[in-house]
């Protein structure tokens, strides 16, 4: 009987060992995942070409953010509005064969994706919005929040000579400002449409307006909205 107690009370020391390491490992990989996501990468100065060529960087209007399983009220109360300006900004480029890229967040850490599976290759989530209009097949999947970090997006930028960038898409204060300040560090010049980029709410989409015009970014109101030559 002695035997028995003793052998059950190692199997729940065992049990409870086994979920402190496994909160430790999560923890400390949550950590390690946050200080990369916070990384913005420098990249390879543009060269200088002999004329301009421009193009438009969609930036997560997908099914996690903006669509049916998204977590963000805000972003969902003011989805329609947004996609239909990110549609009209791309209809133009795509009226003048300007490059559009497409951005989404698709994460692959599994202990990340435990937690919040919203953004999970081969989840719903992970797909653009159903409303969003694809005009090309350019695509950029990101594990973080600048769209250049580990991704082929500088590669699509080279190959077709691109020195300035329209950015469309959310989060202002995250994933869009990362991409800014990543496309800045290589020397690109870089506009947003005013009311076709949200953060996740209307005071911290005003005020990252602000810090980005501080930022030498031209913010163009859709209604005036055309391509800068």
């Amino acid at each position: 009987m002695i035997k028995k107690k003793g052998t059950v009370k190692n199997i729940i020391f065992g049990i409870i060992g086994a979920i402190i390491l496994f909160v430790v490992v999560t923890i400390v990989n949550l950590i390690i995942v946050g200080k990369n996501e916070s990384i913005i990468s420098k990249g390879q100065p543009i060269m200088n070409y002999s004329e301009q060529n421009y193009a438009l960087l969609v930036v997560d209007i997908q099914e996690a953010t903006t669509g049916d399983v998204s977590l963000y009220p805000y972003f969902k109360e003011n989805s329609e509005n947004l996609i239909k300006n990110i549609n009209q900004v791309a209809d133009s480029f795509n009226m003048q064969n300007f490059p559009i890229v497409y951005i989404r967040s698709e994460i692959t850490n599994p202990l990340v994706n435990l937690i919040n599976s919203s953004y999970a290759k081969g989840h719903q989530g992970a797909r653009y919005d159903k409303r969003l209009k694809i005009f090309s097949n350019m695509e950029v999947a990101k594990k973080g929040k600048d769209s250049f970090r580990n991704t082929n997006l500088d590669s699509i930028l080279t190959n077709n000579k691109i020195d300035e960038l329209y950015i469309v898409g959310i989060d202002a204060a995250e994933c869009v400002n990362a991409t800014v300040e990543a496309a800045q560090n290589r020397g690109y010049k870089v506009n947003l449409i005013e009311e076709a980029v949200l953060s996740k709410s209307k005071e911290m989409t005003d005020s990252m307006m602000l810090i980005f015009k501080d930022r030498r970014v031209r913010i163009m109101p859709i209604d005036s909205f055309r391509i800068m030559k």
